[in-house]
This record gives C-alpha cells, sequence and structure tokens, in this order.
C-alpha cells in the first residue's frame, strides 16, 4: 500500500551500487525503489530466454492451428448437410484450442489453478470427442461407455497427482496416461474399420504414433525439466519440446483427417452418381466401371467370367395397364429379389428401362443359368401381390468369357442368348449357344 517510483540513474551515481555486468541473458534486472531509507534494490524481472520465448510461441501457434481446423470441419458440416456427423470433429477442434490457450493463461494469470485444471480437461476431452467424431463419421457404434470411463478417470487420476512431485517418472507418466489411452482408442477406431482405404491406413498409424509419444514424454520431461510449478512450465525446454512435438503430430493428423473426410464425400458424391436409385443396384456407368476392374483381375488370375443379362417380360404392358407407379414397385422388387440372390462379388447392374445385367467373377454358364433361375423364381412367387396385382415374369440369356475380353463382346452374346430366351416364349434362361437352361428344359419336360 505503499507508493514508490521507479527512478533511472546514470552511471556512477551512488544512489545505486555498482554491479558486475550481466553473465547471462536470465540475470534480474533492479529498479530503485524510493522509500524512507532511501533507495533499495529489488528484483523486478527477468530477461526473457530464447526457449521461454518460442515455447510461448508453439503455444499461441497451436492454438491458431486447432481454430483453423474447427473452422474448417465447421463449414463442411454447415454448407454440407448430409455430412453434419463432421461437427462432432469441429466440437473436438474447438474445446482443443482451449489446451494451448490455457497454458499460456496459467502462465500470466493471477488464478493459475483454474487454467492448470483446464488445460488437462480440455486436452483430455478433444481427444475423448475425436473418439466420437470417428466413430460418428465412419458410422460405427460409439463407444460412449469407454471414452466417459477413459475421461473421469483421466480427471480423478490428475487430482491424485495434484500436488505431487513434478519432474519424476511416476507423475510425468500417470499425467500422460489418459491421453496415451484416449488417442489409442481413436487409432482402434480408425483400423477398426474394414474395408480401410490408405488414407484410414495413415490416418490410423498417425493415432499410434501420437499415443506412443505420449508414453515417450514423461522421459523428455524428466531429462529437459518441465519446470518446478506448471506457471514454470511455458518457461522450460521441455515445453518446446512437448509443444513442438506435439503439435506437428496433431497437425499431421489434422490434415490427413480432413483429406479423410473429403476423400470420403467425393467418393460418396460418386457412388450416388453411379446407383440406380430405384433398384439401388449399379447405373449403367457404375456397372461398367465395375466390371472392368472385375475382368481385369479375371485376366490377372485367368478365371473365367459369366454374365446374367436380363428382361422383365411385358414390362411395358404392365405400365400401361397399371401405370407407372406400380411399374416402379416391379423394378423396385426385381432389384431387391438380385441383392438377395446373387453372391457378394457379383456386379449387378440396371441397364436402362427393364434390362439388368449380373457379371459373375470366376464363374462358368451353369452357375450363371442357376443363378437366373433362382430369380425367375423367386419373381414368380412374390408376385403377384398387395402392390403388384399382376404376374410377373423374367427372361435371361448366359454368356461366359476367358479374359482378356471387352464387356461389351460379353454384353452382346448374353443379348443375343435373352433374344432367344425372349423368342423361345420367354421365362426362361437360355445360354449363348442357344440351349435352354438344364433346369428350365426338366421343368418343360414334367
Amino acid at each position: 500500500g505503499r507508493a514508490c517510483a521507479i527512478r533511472l540513474t546514470p552511471r556512477g551515481n551512488s544512489a545505486v551500487s555498482d554491479k558486475k555486468p550481466l553473465s547471462h541473458p536470465s540475470a534480474l534486472l533492479t529498479h530503485a525503489i524510493e522509500s524512507d531509507n532511501g533507495f533499495q534494490e529489488w528484483p523486478c524481472c527477468h530477461i526473457t530466454s530464447p526457449p521461454t520465448m518460442n515455447a510461448v510461441y508453439a503455444l499461441g501457434f497451436n492454438t491458431i492451428v486447432a481454430i483453423l481446423f474447427a473452422s474448417t470441419f465447421l463449414a463442411i458440416a454447415t454448407f454440407y448437410p448430409a455430412y453434419r456427423r463432421v461437427m462432432w470433429f469441429f466440437a473436438a477442434y474447438a474445446v482443443g484450442a482451449l489446451t494451448p490457450a490455457s497454458e499460456l493463461l496459467v502462465r500470466f494469470s493471477d488464478y493459475p489453478e483454474i487454467f492448470i485444471f483446464t488445460s488437462f480437461l480440455t486436452f483430455l476431452l478433444s481427444f475423448c470427442l475425436t473418439g466420437v467424431a470417428l466413430a460418428a463419421f465412419y458410422q460405427k457404434p460409439i463407444p460412449w461407455a469407454a471414452l466417459a470411463l477413459n475421461l473421469l478417470a483421466g480427471l480423478v487420476l490428475r487430482a491424485a497427482i495434484w500436488d505431487g512431485p513434478r519432474n519424476t517418472q511416476p507423475y510425468e507418466f500417470l499425467y500422460q496416461l489418459p491421453f496415451a489411452i484416449a488417442t489409442a482408442t481413436c487409432a482402434t477406431i480408425v483400423l477398426g474399420r474394414l474395408p480401410r482405404s490408405r488414407e484410414d491406413t495413415a490416418l490410423g498409424a498417425l493415432f499410434v504414433i501420437v499415443s506412443v509419444q505420449f508414453l515417450i514424454k514423461p522421459f523428455a520431461a524428466v531429462a529437459l525439466h518441465s519446470g518446478n510449478t506448471a506457471q514454470a512450465y511455458a518457461g522450460s525446454a521441455y515445453a518446446l519440446f512437448s509443444q513442438s512435438t506435439t503439435g506437428i503430430l496433431l497437425i499431421a493428423t489434422g490434415l490427413v483427417l480432413v483429406l479423410v473426410v473429403i476423400q470420403t464425400m467425393l467418393r460418396e458424391a460418386r457412388q450416388e452418381s453411379e446407383v440406380d436409385a430405384l433398384s439401388g443396384v449399379w447405373n449403367r456407368r457404375g456397372f461398367a466401371s465395375r466390371a472392368e476392374v472385375e475382368i481385369s483381375r479375371a485376366t490377372a488370375t485367368r478365371s473365367k467370367i459369366a454374365l446374367l443379362a436380363l428382361d422383365i417380360d411385358h414390362f411395358k404392358q404392365v405400365n400401361d395397364t397399371y401405370g407407372h407407379n406400380t411399374g416402379d414397385k416391379v423394378i423396385e422388387t426385381v432389384g431387391r429379389i438380385l441383392n438377395e440372390n446373387c453372391p457378394a462379388h457379383a456386379v449387378i447392374g440396371r441397364m436402362g428401362g427393364e434390362e439388368f445385367a449380373v457379371l459373375l467373377p470366376n464363374s462358368n454358364s451353369a452357375v450363371a443359368a442357376l443363378l437366373g433361375e433362382a430369380i425367375r423364381a423367386n419373381l414368380i412367387c412374390q408376385l403377384p401381390n398387395s402392390e403388384i396385382p399382376t404376374r410377373v415374369t423374367i427372361s435371361a440369356g448366359v454368356a461366359t468369357a476367358q479374359p482378356p475380353c471387352e464387356i461389351s463382346d460379353l454384353m452382346r452374346d448374353a443379348d443375343h442368348a435373352l433374344y432367344a430366351a425372349k423368342r423361345g416364349g420367354r421365362n426362361r434362361v437360355v445360354l449363348a449357344d442357344g440351349t435352354v437352361s438344364t433346369l428350365q428344359r426338366q421343368i418343360e419336360h414334367r
């Protein structure tokens, strides 16, 4: 409560005793405080050393980077409503931006305890939210219990070591352990996805590296010294190491994460453009692109492929008699029957109107004909029904080839067999050589 004045005095003035030249940038400056007894010298401040300022810059930089990532995900979620689940990534980075900001405030605030707590809480919470975001983005079950338990256990653990001795292995290990577990959970979510793209694998690997890094940091904290107090942390060499390495890894993870999100959006947009909305199978373009891939694979493995061309009999008559709504129901029913009866590796497409095609890798004409009979029989059993009041049948043609071959040639041969089925009375499966399937001949013989 006493007034004081800082006075600068020229060299040689006896008011301030002579001092030796400063030998280190962190040496104390002094100032003269006017008091009843004259002038006394009191420590005033430290000259900021390069490691301190670098650590402060790293904290500020990490705050800005986290805000930029949060803004990116917010923009994606806002402008693309189909990807509102990306909002979880925004939440994770928005909370994460509070961590380096809190660590800065620990150093400069008069109430450091508050920001010591928020620094730990926001960092751990951001990783838990990242786990939620990854599960939501990949449309997998969100491990709420595991993430909540890790968050709660981490807070209890932090409280237990609150007044513990810093710069010791037990303290530093227990401090970093919840972060290692949270990032390991994120890695498990990503790497557990099947099928997994190369970008997904890279993202999962980065989370593994980040998790391992948290387990290495206790050794670095002891070796580099993290400061005797939380306030001294920002001025320590360890702070520079910790903020730099963690910042670099999390920036790399964020960039790969943005890449995964964007590529997923592009892949799903392309897939939507290649799927026939009515039947739920590939449209002509989607079928052709995937058929080329299967033919290339068959060429490499020297295996046969078969193609089944199908056409709904008298479809125009169904439309003219019962209306286009009933015709659409027929298309939906055929698409569902194809998806239910064709093997998982088959490529199914709607080629236009009432025409469908099924490419069967590593198959022969007998397998394709049997599948055609199953599709034909299922359609007869399911129609008519409450929505489609008429009997609907289907004709099919089968062609096979030993790659290398062109999909157009295979389609031409299958179409010729299909036309033969139409000429032969419809509601049958005919092979490329003009013969009716064995099962159909048995039915006709009976």
